[in-house]
């Protein structure tokens, strides 16, 4: 959490700094080129965006009953789960700019998004801690829809018609669980209700920033990142059974805590005078930006990367016979900081179209732990803490194609798209006392490492700030494709080893702000 919202104000530090110097060099800054309106940011506006939500969910065993009976949660046994998801997400806001100063805007915003995610862990129908039962076919599911913010705006204009800015305020977040009790506890102990659900909303607070600038008229285009967090929230699932029956009454409290990362593109009408009146006069008779889009450049891009992973258990022998295995998907989904480095070059062949190529390398360390599975999704749980499957990934890079329409002459819309690669790894430890003395399982970590080729494809928004200098705000998905991994185990009890096969499928999602130098 801290490097993503440290990330959010090094941003908006990194696009001023991007303004001051383009003061330093040669040409003339954008905004001096000619004299702007007195305050032609100022007004109210609405619009609509769309991106994605990524969300940071878990959920943590406060305290469980049996029978009336408090339970040890500190037996060795796991109890959290991560519930993380992304999903598109649609949104519209309204609000007010009074451009207070000549560089300098602040507002008030109003935003409404949706969008429907849900994360489901198989094998926990009563919580992360109940340790009676796994089986697949109970669940346990969080699902987030609809959001909202009320924020305060503060906004620098590094050229008279494109302004950076900072904003934070509170925010509102609806999620909800459902437990699913499909099989032996319920159907063999007489628990019920066999399905509980609740939800709630969620009351927290959001910081982010962004990227606007004039298309023309009254049209504005937009590009935001903002984090939230909503702290913990308390649920609890409770079941009775027959009075003679073990487990009656079942109670499980938990700890819902959620954050999330929301990435949009949009646009905005502006009501009352146009902001071109003034800034893109100043624009068209900045010659050296209108006419120097051709050329190389290199750039830092800040952003954040999130992850949908699935892992899939596709066979299990054990000494040397097979085993039927029941359907298991595991989601090992996640989301980090992300820096960039990229380099390009650009070619204005038209008047208004722009094509390039460009690379970049991207660094984010994100590990996503299904506790308590010490071989594979299908293995099975000896519910033990010390067990564990991880899903790490770190760099990726990418060879992208670019296309781009000059909107004004300094602003650039543009698709990308080309090939991408990601760097994972997968560990399995088996380390609970079952692994290391009734099976005697060995070795106890197993590692694995790939790098999967996939592809990719974007698009985004970049403006020229002064001579040499482009600010960007841009979105690329990659898919991976699937990936097959052996973990193999030998061990005393069985007469040949224990070996598991499971896919991952991996897919990604990446938002990014930079700030290049273009050389011309």
């Amino acid at each position: 959490m801290k490097k993503v919202t440290c990330g959010s104000a090094a941003l908006i530090a990194l696009a001023v700094m991007g303004r001051a110097l383009a003061a330093d060099i040669g040409a003339a800054p954008v905004d001096k080129a000619a004299p702007a309106a007195a305050s032609p940011w100022s007004g109210f506006y609405a619009g609509l965006g769309f991106g994605f939500r990524a969300s940071r969910t878990d959920a943590t065993t406060t305290s469980e009953t049996i029978a009336g009976i408090p339970q040890n949660l500190a037996d060795g046994r796991p109890t959290a789960a991560s519930f993380d998801g992304l999903g598109f997400r649609t949104s519209s806001n309204v609000g007010f700019n009074w451009q207070f100063a000549p560089q300098w805007v602040a507002g008030l915003e109003g935003d409404v998004g949706f969008a429907d995610q849900s994360t489901t862990r198989q094998s926990q129908a009563f919580s992360p801690g109940f340790s009676f039962f796994a089986r697949p076919p109970d669940r346990l599911t969080v699902k987030t829809d609809w959001d909202a913010s009320l924020r305060a705006r503060l906004g620098f204009l590094l050229t008279p018609a494109t302004l950076a800015y900072a904003t934070g305020g509170v925010a509102w977040q609806r999620s909800e669980f459902s437990s699913i009790c499909a099989i032996d506890g319920c159907l063999d102990f007489g628990l019920s209700p066999s399905v509980i659900s609740a939800s709630r909303i969620q009351a927290g607070w959001t910081v982010g920033g962004g990227i606007e600038t004039a298309l023309g008229g009254n049209w504005i285009a937009r590009a935001e990142y903002r984090y939230a967090d909503f702290g913990a929230t308390p649920f609890t699932i409770a079941r009775t059974g027959p009075s003679g029956s073990p487990l009656n009454p079942t109670s499980d409290n938990f700890d819902l805590k959620m954050r999330t990362h929301n990435a949009s593109f949009g646009v905005a009408y502006k009501f009352d005078d146009p902001i071109v009146a003034g800034a893109q006069a100043a624009i068209t008779k900045a010659a050296p930006i209108a006419t120097s889009w051709t050329g190389p450049y290199f750039g830092l891009g800040l952003g954040a990367r999130a992850l949908q992973a699935n892992a899939a258990a596709r066979s299990e022998v054990f000494g040397g016979a097979p085993i039927p295995i029941a359907e298991h998907v595991v989601p090992f989904n996640g989301t980090a900081f992300r820096a960039s480095p990229y380099a390009g070059v650009n070619w204005q062949f038209a008047p208004k179209w722009v094509a390039g190529i460009e690379g970049d390398a991207g660094f984010a360390d994100r590990s996503a732990t299904l506790a308590g599975y010490p071989v594979s999704p299908a293995f099975g749980t000896f519910h033990e803490a010390a067990d564990s499957l991880v899903v790490k990934t770190t760099w990726d890079a990418s060879l992208r194609a670019r296309l781009g329409f000059l909107v004004t002459p300094a602003t650039l819309l543009f698709a990308s798209g080309g090939a991408a690669w990601q760097h994972d790894e997968v560990t399995s430890t088996c380390g609970s006392a079952p692994c290391r003395t009734l099976f005697n399982l060995s070795p106890s970590v197993i590692a694995n490492s790939t790098t999967k080729l996939g592809w990719t494809i974007g698009g985004g928004l970049e403006t020229a700030l002064g001579h040499h200098w482009l600010a960007r705000a841009e979105y690329g998905f990659a898919d991976f494709g699937t990936s097959t991994y052996r973990i193999s185990r030998t061990s005393h009890f069985a007469p040949s080893n224990t070996v598991d096969t499971f896919d991952v499928t991996l897919r990604s999602h990446v938002a990014t702000f930079g700030l290049a130098y273009q050389f011309n």
